[in-house]
């Protein structure tokens, strides 16, 4: 799903018969023609690669947000463990409940964030400056957090702790999603034709990929 071009990642998008999935690894259990269902005419005005991608952006604005947060507090001398923790409840808080805040007119902000390069830059910076000013602990727990965070492997075991929970609900991407089109559809003076219908349709598919993952 990845492609390499001058030693960059390119972003990039696949429509499946029963979803869509990207190159950073985030499955959304909906399609082209359910979105044209539930949205009328809303693909005319906004490609789905921008919206799928403003998806991903705000899946990913809770690492990056986070790593921000902890560097920015150990500038500003806060105890370093104090800044992990607090950066670590906002991740939790950001990742679960941060879908309700999903807005078109923040993408811009986010694609920027989430940017490898703007992300390493800043985090190499500061932690060479941390080091500097003879803050070792909090260089290396920046270090761990940045593994944490930007690496994905806190996401990566929330979602490994996820696919054991039987509960039905929808995935944080499809929750993600779902808030984009509500609001490009308001945007746009487009009403939703169910938002509820919208909701219980990715539930019922991603219990439907359960089932068969169990089943092989």
């Amino acid at each position: 799903m990845k492609s390499r071009k001058a030693n960059k990642f390119e972003w990039r998008m696949s429509e499946m018969p029963n979803g869509i999935t990207t190159s950073n690894g985030n499955w959304y259990n909906i399609s082209r023609e359910k979105i044209e269902a539930y949205i009328p005419g809303l693909l005319k005005i906004h490609t789905l690669e921008k919206i799928i991608r403003q998806a991903d952006d705000w899946v990913s604005s809770a690492n990056s947000l986070a790593m921000i947060i902890y560097l920015g507090l150990v500038l500003a001398r806060f105890d370093a463990t104090l800044a992990m923790g607090t950066s670590i409840l906002f991740f939790l808080l950001w990742y679960f409940k941060g879908s309700a805040f999903a807005t078109p007119s923040l993408g811009t902000f986010l694609k920027v964030l989430n940017q490898d390069g703007f992300m390493y830059l800043a985090s190499a910076a500061i932690l060479i400056y941390l080091a500097w000013q003879g803050q070792l602990l909090a260089m290396w727990l920046g270090i761990v957090l940045f593994f944490l965070f930007k690496v994905g492997l806190l996401q990566l075991l929330i979602k490994m702790m996820g696919a054991k929970n039987e509960k039905k609900k929808p995935e944080i991407q499809d929750r993600i999603l779902n808030m984009l089109l509500v609001r490009y559809g308001i945007k746009e003076g487009i009403m939703p034709t169910s938002v509820q219908k919208m909701q219980d349709d990715l539930i019922e598919v991603a219990n439907y990929h359960k089932i068969r993952k169990k089943k092989k």
